[in-house]
């Protein structure tokens, strides 16, 4: 009987170790089914009906990485939607009237790169309210016509939803997340995008000056992999339109 136990917290942690690596590996199907089911008011995908994708590209402008996305994205006919942090926006002042004149779409990451979720509510709309204006200043004179809000590194809670809401936001997460910011290898980021990928996913990459090169050539690489599955990429807006 001594043994029963030990057998029962051995099972257990195997079973816990093989949710974590499941979480790891497939954390696009725990997103759909888990997530976006119990928070139906924050965008996580898109309709399940169409191979379609939309891609979004955080953290810009990061400098001359951002003019080299937007010039790999012209090649590959592939829109985009950049969420950019408002104090970035002095490394390339021209990318926000540059990505919306070349059909790109824009939204707001708030002002810093951080943890969103710790802010107080005075705090996170200062920073949604001058991002804003930074952004609609730089892109003069094209205009924004979406309006959506990714908070940073991901973290949401139900009062900062109610905040967006009532500034006509909408919070935008991704269902494929390809832990490009800890820069595995590309093999590894091109056979993750390609096992989590699925109809209205939206995938979510990074543009900082220490990461820009690296998701230039993963872009490269996974954007033919999936339409070679059959996907084809459609601009935020559109994938959520299809809803």
């Amino acid at each position: 009987m001594d043994g029963i136990p030990l057998l029962l917290l051995a099972l257990g942690l195997v079973l816990l170790s093989d949710l974590v690596v499941f979480g790891l590996l497939l954390p696009s199907l725990l997103i759909r089914t888990v997530l976006a089911r119990r928070h139906p008011e924050v965008v996580f995908c898109g309709a399940a009906d169409r191979r379609q994708l939309a891609l979004t590209i955080d953290d810009g402008p990061s400098g001359p990485g951002s003019g080299a996305l937007l010039d790999l994205l012209r090649e590959l006919d592939v829109p985009a939607t950049f969420f950019l942090v408002g104090s970035h926006l002095e490394l390339d002042p021209h990318f926000p009237r540059r990505a919306l004149q070349e059909g790109h779409d824009l939204g707001n990451h708030l002002w810093r790169d951080e943890r969103a979720a710790t802010l107080e509510e005075p705090a996170f709309l200062q920073q949604l309210r001058d991002t804003q204006r930074a952004i609609e200043r730089a892109a003069l004179p094209e205009r924004l016509t979406w309006r959506w809000c990714r908070p940073g590194q991901g973290w949401f809670h139900r009062p900062m939803v109610e905040w967006l809401r009532g500034r006509r936001y909408r919070l935008v997460l991704a269902s494929i997340f390809p832990w490009d910011t800890v820069r595995p290898p590309l093999g590894f980021m091109r056979w993750f995008v390609r096992i989590n990928a699925h109809p209205g996913g939206i995938l979510v990459m990074h543009d900082t000056p220490a990461l820009s090169g690296r998701t230039l050539r993963a872009l490269r690489r996974i954007i033919p992999d999936l339409q070679r599955l059959g996907y084809t990429f459609v601009p935020l807006a559109e994938l959520l339109d299809a809803e």
